[in-house]
């Protein structure tokens, strides 16, 4: 049996509590988890961690197996998968960080480097871009910045301010 595709769901961050409670974030609050989610190991192999219970209230979650505050602490701040098919579908103008990782970005119709990351962590999210000259540079995620975003062929068009370039 082929795995489905993965795709990341949120990040499992510390231990909560001794009885192998851990704290959980969705990148998506409409998320609804299978019984079944995945981490990576230091290898990049997928690791199921089947669900014993979720409190959506506190955001905690625990795993079957990880009954203790030592078990836990071995999968603490890990990203976790789900199967792309259950991600809910985003509005209009929004998209996933998977979606949006490793696509080309074009300016006056040249590509200039790729997507590799995406900071939301202020009010504007951030696309960190590895350029063709190897330096990474930040740009805003707004309209003003990025033109056009096409999911299906993985093309980002952006038109960044004056000066961007020589950052």
């Amino acid at each position: 049996m082929k795995m489905e595709e993965l795709v990341i769901g949120g990040k499992i961050h510390g231990t909560h509590g001794v009885k192998g409670n851990l704290k959980i974030e969705f990148f998506n609050p409409r998320l609804r988890l299978p019984e079944t989610i995945y981490i990576k190991d230091e290898k990049g192999n997928f690791i199921p961690l089947e669900i014993e219970y979720i409190d959506r209230r506190k955001n905690l979650i625990k795993f079957k197996g990880y009954d203790d505050l030592d078990k836990a602490k071995k999968i603490k701040q890990k990203y976790f998968y789900i199967p792309k098919s259950i991600v809910p579908k985003p509005s209009k103008n929004e998209y996933y960080e998977f979606q949006l990782l490793d696509s080309d970005v074009i300016f006056n119709g040249k590509n200039i480097g790729k997507i590799i990351k995406i900071d939301d962590r202020l009010s504007t999210a951030y696309l960190i871009i590895k350029c063709s000259d190897d330096k990474v540079r930040y740009l805003p995620f707004i309209s003003q910045f990025v033109k056009d975003v096409d999911i299906k062929n993985k093309k980002v068009e952006i038109s960044p301010p004056e000066g961007w370039f020589s950052l």
